[in-house]
This record gives C-alpha cells, structure tokens and sequence, in this order.
C-alpha cells in the first residue's frame, strides 16, 4: 500500500535522497509550511492561520520579525502573553542564526537575560527592517525625543508634535486685532469714566492701609518687560517654538477680549485720588482712532507715556504678567523634568 508523503519533508529533501529535519534545514529555505510547522511546535496554532496563510511569513521574514510588527498594523495582534512568548522563541531563533542576519544587514544578537540587549550601541537604535528598537523598554534611551514611543493599549503611538505654521501665524494675526480693538474700547471707555466727585474711589481694606508707592506701577511694568524679554529668548531657543507662540497668542488674545467685553459692560470708579481722570471726548471716529493706535503703539504702558482711566480694575498689566510669569516658568520645569526623565532612564 503507498504512503503519502509528507510535503514539508519532501521540499527538504537534498540531492543526496536524505530528509532533513526543520533544525537541520537552513532557516533560508523555510516556506509558509516549514514557518506553519514551527509555531505549531512552539504552541502558536492560533496564528498559523494569521501569519502563514494571509501573510505569506517564511523563513526570512520570520527570522526579520519585530516585537513592534506584532503590535502594528497589519498583524496587530491583541494578546500580551502570546506577544511575549512568541517574541521569546523569535529571539532565540535568531540567536542561533546570527550569521544569517550578519549576511541581511542586520546586527549579531546576544541575548540577555531578559532576552532584549543588543551587541551594539547601533543595535539598540535599529532593527534589521529599518523601524526604530521598540521590542524593549531598555532601548528608550538610545532614542531621540522625536523617536520615543510608547504603547498604549497594545498600539503603538508616537510622540511627534507638528509645528503647524499656519495657525502660528492666525493666531499671531489674532492676538494683535485683540489688541488693536483693546486699545479702542479703552478709548470708549475712558469717555465714559465717572466723575470723581460723584463717583469717588471704592473704599479698599488692603489698599486704604497700605501707604501709597509712587513707583510700584512703573516697576511691575519693568518687571513685564524682563519677562517678555525671558520669553522672547525661550522663543527663540525652544524646538517648539512655534506651538508656544501660538499658545501664548491664543491664550493671550482670548484673555484680553474678555478683558474688553468686562471693560465696556461695567463703568467703574477710579481707583485712587492721585489720579487725575476726568471724561475726555475725542470728536470724531477719526480721532477716536488715533489715540487707539497711540495705546496700541505704545503697548499700554506708563513707560512710553500712555496714560489711560476707566480701566484700572480691569488690569492689563496683571494679565501679563501672570502670562508671561506661566508661560516662562512652565517651559522651565518642563525643560527641567525632561532632563531629569531622560538622566534616570540613561542611568539605567
């Protein structure tokens, strides 16, 4: 009676007539069907289907497999054990046919205790398919701040931050209008500014106890400035400088719009008796517009000789500097723990 013969063994079948087993059998000749019969071995039925059948893995390809192709698309397989374990036995074929890689490019593998370390610093960086070392966590050191990944759920996500310039430049474009239309509802609003003997200032427990300082204004305003110069060199020496411009725009202008719609609603006292504030009328549109672009030209400030009423309680001057003081500060501890984050995982 005949006996069917085995196909896998008759594809290794050598010229002398003698079969080879599969640890025998150059891993280079492997087919879909010598890969089918090694993770049957292994105890990876499940994904014979998966990975022989729909994608085609032979022998290389095999060999040439990631912990990262496994999670990825389009294998993107869903259990961490078997990810584990099938990583496991990949590794320890390729230690034993280190050669072979050498021949494709890729590093030689000394396996680890943990199965994951590298000959090479080079090693560590890349894999033999080109996509950065994501199989260990070891390996995230090696990497810069573009190419650190990490895992979420099995999937793997990449911390890439687009500059997007064009809404850079809106929001830039944006800030400047708030501005501008600051500037005129300021006008509008010192129009209307209370008489003093009508209207006199609203009593204050702190500052009705506090002797006045002829100087403190013109000091936070040179404070603003040191910040503003501090965040100008932040600016231009962050990576992202870009999404801190727009951040700082948009943040700034939406703060000072709602700066502007409490101004013009609420008419309030003027804040002190050193102050001479009295209704002024400007005449025409044109005019109106004049002084606003004086406000604006001279950024609001004391020091370049602006002088406003009717907005006192509405500070400009605290929301800058509280911006500038967050925003500086912020970009400074967050420098400072990446630092430190990246100190202790190269330590390890």
């Amino acid at each position: 009676m005949a006996t069917t013969k085995n196909p896998v063994e008759m594809a290794a079948r050598t010229t002398s007539g003698k079969v080879m087993t599969m640890s025998q059998l150059s891993i280079r000749r492997w087919t879909t069907k010598n890969v089918a019969k090694w993770l049957k071995d292994e105890g990876f039925r499940d994904y014979v289907e998966l990975l022989c059948e729909k994608h085609r893995l032979d022998g290389i390809s095999l060999l040439t497999l990631t912990e990262y192709d496994l999670r990825s698309p389009p294998l993107e397989l869903k259990v961490l054990g078997d990810i584990k374990r099938l990583m496991v036995s990949i590794r320890k074929l390729q230690k034993q046919n280190t050669d072979i890689l050498e021949e494709l490019g890729c590093e030689s593998w000394t396996v680890g205790s943990y199965g994951h370390s590298l000959s090479s610093q080079s090693a560590n960086d890349w894999l033999c398919n080109g996509d950065p070392s994501r199989d260990y966590d070891s390996t995230i050191t090696s990497l810069s701040s573009e190419q650190y990944h990490q895992y979420s759920n099995g999937k793997n996500k990449q911390r890439r931050l687009d500059p997007e310039y064009w809404k850079t430049v809106l929001s830039c474009i944006y800030v400047i209008f708030v501005f501008g239309f600051t500037s005129f509802v300021m006008v509008i609003v010192h129009e209307r500014v209370p008489d003093m003997q009508t209207y006199p200032p609203l009593p204050d427990i702190f500052l009705d106890s506090v002797p006045r300082i002829p100087w403190a204004f013109a000091m936070a305003e040179a404070c603003g400035i040191i910040l503003c110069t501090i965040w100008l060199l932040v600016l231009l020496l962050h990576k992202h400088r870009s999404i801190l411009l727009r951040r700082m725009s948009s943040l700034m202008g939406t703060v000072f719009m709602l700066r502007c719609i409490t101004m013009f609603v609420t008419s309030l006292s003027v804040p002190g008796q050193h102050l001479q504030c009295s209704g002024k009328l400007y005449g025409d549109m044109w005019a109106k517009l004049h002084r606003a672009v004086a406000i604006w030209s001279g950024f609001g400030m004391t020091l370049t000789g602006v002088h406003t009423c009717g907005d006192y309680m509405f500070s400009g001057h605290t929301v800058v500097l509280t911006m500038l003081n967050f925003f500086v500060t912020e970009c400074f501890h967050s420098a400072k723990r990446s630092r430190q984050v990246w100190s202790q995982k190269a330590g390890e």
